[in-house]
């Protein structure tokens, strides 16, 4: 305790005199009090220890306003080695303005902007400090906030550059998938797009499941998670979920992608209770920016399917035909096995269109498609050249084969319904492709279209093969 130092002149009256700087001191406490309580969140003074003499936080903090009365004042730091700066209850020097965080008594946190001076004895040595604090909590949370979107904004950007780096956007998946786990810390992950059923034409650069994983090793707890991944969404579950399995914190996400199956994502750490709902958020959007490459992804075969199919029929149209014979010739040729195109043309279709009408016309062209689709082998093809034109590609057929399916076709025709029965006969050509010669498929074509249109000419109901017969 400090004392008054000793005077020679005697004191009259030092009861009296006492008293009367007592009450002075407790007077000046009282308004310092009342002021500061206009415009603070916490009052306090400390000792020289650094331990509570006055404390008084109203709702701030929750401490009742005695029950820290003696205390170190370091319970109320949350970082005491690593804070930086001088603690604001033991501080030598003036502090105006500095953001300190409290600890709550329900243990939580809040931001104070701390006001302290420090107090002196009145020999001059350090007696403590008092001060006032100013809760900024919403503030500081807001800010934090903002900089978590911005955090999140840039590592949407960044995998979003990777992606675009990548001449399809779906192969840019996979290495932008491994740059999230990495800017997330998460130790592995695993990312899934299956095809939708029946969807089973891709080119080489666009497969159709996609499975990515961090790591390359299959490990029981990845097949777990992977299991997980595939089974059945109803259609709802589409929030991002926490699960602990075999000691890791794991993530999995879920997003809807149009034209397609939806996409599955998890993550995962080592230990439990490590990841935040930030954490699964950006996660959640990154695959969401996932399922737009695959959307589009998606949608271009959509395009190149109706590219190459005529939307009447279903059957390849002109160019898909071409597309298709072009990608089996080489087998052909490896083979040494021949190839015979068949193009069938409708006899007298126009009167068709004439009598009952447009619709009805179309829908005589749909039973055609049907008729030829069933009779032909899986491996053989069918399209629809334009008009009323057909095509078939008999597949490692000879001119023998092909003939004899030309005669079956002349001779039956093909019986539809419209409004009554009504049977249609064909117009056949055919140009046979031996091995040897290298024949373009456009040659081919246009030697059977020859020989169907002098079929035509001649009344139609036969087949006719090319004039030009390709050899060796």
């Amino acid at each position: 305790m400090n004392t008054m130092p000793s005077s020679s002149v005697p004191d009259s009256n030092p009861p009296e005199s006492g008293g009367e700087l007592m009450d002075a001191l407790l007077a000046s406490r009282k308004r310092w009090k009342s002021l500061t309580q206009l415009v603070a969140d916490l009052i306090f003074e400390t000792d020289a220890e650094g331990e509570f003499t006055f404390f008084e936080a109203g709702s701030a903090l929750g401490w009742p306003d005695h029950e820290l009365i003696g205390e170190n004042s370091n319970r109320l730091l949350p970082f005491v080695d690593a804070a930086p700066g001088p603690s604001p209850f033991r501080t030598h020097t003036v502090i105006r303005g500095r953001r300190c965080w409290i600890k709550r008594a329900d243990g939580s946190f809040a931001c104070l902007l701390i006001y302290a001076t420090p107090l002196q004895s009145p020999t001059g040595q350090h007696a403590g400090v008092r001060g006032l604090g100013i809760d900024v909590s919403d503030e500081a949370n807001t800010n934090a906030d903002l900089s978590v979107a911005r955090l999140h904004s840039e590592i949407i950007r960044r995998i979003t550059t990777t992606m675009r780096s990548r001449a399809l956007s779906r192969l840019g998946i996979p290495p932008a998938f491994e740059e999230l786990a990495a800017l997330l810390g998460a130790a592995g992950g695993i990312l899934i797009s299956e095809t939708p059923e029946g969807e089973t034409e891709f080119s080489e650069e666009d497969e159709g499941d996609l499975v990515h994983r961090i790591e390359g090793e299959i490990t029981p707890f990845e097949a777990e998670i992977e299991a997980r991944l595939r089974e059945p969404n109803d259609g709802t579950a589409f929030e991002p979920r926490f699960m602990q399995i075999d000691g890791h914190d794991v993530i999995i996400c879920r997003s809807r992608v149009r034209y397609n199956a939806p996409a599955s994502m998890a993550l995962w750490r080592a230990g439990l209770g490590v990841w935040s709902q930030d954490d699964a958020s950006l996660a959640d959007a990154a695959l969401a920016t996932f399922a737009s490459a695959l959307e589009l992804g998606a949608l271009n075969r959509a395009l190149a399917r109706n590219a190459r199919f005529d939307p009447l029929t279903g059957m390849l149209n002109r160019n898909g035909m071409i597309t298709e014979i072009t990608r089996r010739l080489p087998r052909l040729d490896r083979e040494r096995l021949s190839g015979t195109l068949l193009v069938i043309g409708l006899d007298r279709f126009s009167d068709i269109n004439a009598r009952f009408g447009f619709e009805a016309g179309d829908s005589a062209l749909q039973q055609v498609a049907t008729y030829l689709r069933d009779a032909i082998r899986p491996t053989d093809l069918a399209g629809r050249l334009g008009g009323d034109i057909f095509g078939l590609w008999l597949d490692g057929a000879d001119h023998f084969v092909a003939a004899e399916r030309a005669e079956t076709f002349c001779q039956q025709g093909a019986a539809i319904f419209l409004s009554e029965p009504v049977t249609l006969t064909f117009s056949v050509g055919l140009a046979a492709r031996n091995w040897e010669t290298g024949e373009g498929v456009e040659s081919l074509i246009d030697r059977a279209s020859l020989a169907m249109r002098s079929v035509k000419l001649a009344g139609g109901a036969r087949w006719h093969t090319s004039l030009e017969e390709s050899s060796p």
